[in-house]
C-alpha cells in the first residue's frame, strides 16, 4: 500500500511527544489551533481514557483544544492535565470568567509490561509534548508509541515492535483527512491491499497468521498481553459532532482491514474524530469515511515501518532480516 502525509497537513494541527527510550514509554498531544467539533469511537472492551463523555453527541461541549494519547496505562493519564495546564497558560480554552478551561480528552495503551512498569507519563511530560508541538514531529518509536508492541500471541520474544505512524489523504474537492495511530496490538498488522502479514507473530518460518494461531493455540493469559490501538483522525472539512463520531467510526474500520484480529477482550481500541472546519466546503460523509480508511491504514503501516527494535523487541525489518 502506498501511502503518505500527516496528519499536520490539515491546517492549525500540531503533534508533539514526550519519549522516554530508557523505561520504554511516552506520551504524544496532538492539538489544534481551531476550536476542533469533536467525536470518539470505542472499540476495544478494555479502554483507558480522560474526559471522553462530552464528546458523545448530545452532550453541551461543542468543541474541544487537544487529545493525548498516552502510554502507561491508567496512571499515564496523568500527562493529560499537564497539557490543560500548557494550554490554560496560552489562554486557549472555554471562557469562564477569570478562568479558561481547555478541553483534552485523552485515552492509553497498556506498556507497563514492555521495559520498565515503575515508570509511566507524568502532568510534567504532557506539559513538555504540549509545548514541543509542531507541524513536524518523530514517528516510531515516539511519544505514545515508545513502548508499543504488536503480534503478541506467542510472547514477548516473538512479538514486533510496534509505534506511532501517520498518513493524510487529499480528496477530490481539496479537503484533507490525516491520522495518526498508536499501534500496540496483540494482532498482525496487514497490508490491505495485498494481504501480506507485515509484522506478526515471529517463528523460525516467518510472521504467522495471528488470527489462525487464535482459533488453534491462544495465548496464556500472561502481563504482556494488555493491548490498545489508539488515534485520532482529523479533517479540515466542516462536520458537527455526530459527523466527527462517524469519523471515528471510519477510523476504527480502519483498524479492522490492517490489524486482525482487533477489538479483543483486552483491547481498549479507541479512536477520535475531529473537524476543524477550515476547508468550508461540505463533504459527502461516504469520501470523508473512505479517506478514513486511507489515512488510518496508513498511518498503522507507517507505524511499523518506521518502528526500531527496542527493549529486546525486533522491528519488523530486523525480523525480516534474520529469516532471510
Amino acid at each position: 500500500m502506498n501511502y503518505s502525509g500527516s496528519i499536520t497537513d490539515i491546517d492549525g494541527i500540531t503533534v508533539g511527544h514526550h519519549t522516554d527510550l530508557d523505561n520504554g514509554t511516552g506520551c504524544t498531544v496532538v492539538l489544534s489551533k481551531h476550536n476542533a467539533v469533536a467525536g470518539i469511537e470505542v472499540r476495544g472492551a478494555a479502554p483507558g481514557s480522560r474526559d471522553t463523555e462530552f464528546l458523545h453527541p448530545v452532550a453541551a461541549a461543542q468543541w474541544i483544544n487537544g487529545v493525548t494519547l498516552t502510554g502507561g496505562s491508567v496512571f499515564g493519564l496523568d500527562s493529560s492535565g499537564g497539557v490543560v495546564k500548557f494550554l490554560e497558560e496560552q489562554g486557549v480554552g472555554i471562557n469562564l470568567g477569570r478562568v479558561r478551561i481547555p478541553l483534552v480528552p485523552a485515552a492509553v495503551i497498556f506498556d507497563l509490561g514492555f521495559i520498565n512498569h515503575e515508570v509511566r507519563p507524568t502532568f510534567d511530560n504532557g506539559y513538555s509534548a504540549a509545548n514541543s508541538a509542531s507541524v513536524e514531529f518523530a514517528v516510531g518509536n515516539a511519544g505514545a508509541g515508545t513502548g508499543a508492541t504488536t503480534a503478541k500471541n506467542l510472547g514477548k520474544p516473538s512479538s514486533v515492535k510496534g509505534g506511532i505512524g501517520t498518513a493524510s489523504v487529499k480528496t477530490f474537492s481539496g479537503a484533507t483527512v490525516g491520522a495518526l495511530v498508536v499501534v500496540n496490538a496483540i494482532g498482525d498488522v496487514v497490508d490491505p491491499d495485498t494481504g501480506e502479514i507485515v509484522a506478526g507473530a515471529i517463528t523460525e518460518n516467518g510472521f504467522a497468521n495471528s488470527v489462525d494461531l487464535m482459533i488453534d493455540s491462544p495465548p496464556k493469559e500472561r502481563g504482556f498481553f494488555r493491548n490498545t490501538t489508539i488515534g485520532v483522525v482529523a479533517t479540515d472539512a466542516p462536520l458537527d459532532k455526530i459527523g466527527a463520531t462517524r469519523l471515528a467510526m471510519a477510523g476504527q474500520d480502519g483498524i479492522a482491514l490492517a490489524i486482525r484480529p482487533a477489538h479483543t477482550a483486552n483491547d481498549g481500541d479507541t479512536i477520535f474524530g475531529l473537524s476543524t472546519g477550515t476547508h468550508t466546503e461540505r463533504i459527502p460523509g461516504d469520501v470523508l469515511h473512505a479517506a478514513a480508511l486511507k489515512a488510518v491504514t496508513g498511518a498503522i503501516l507507517n507505524a511499523i515501518e518506521s518502528a526500531e527494535t527496542l527493549g529486546g523487541v525486533s522491528s519488523a525489518a530486523d525480523a525480516k532480516a534474520a529469516q532471510s
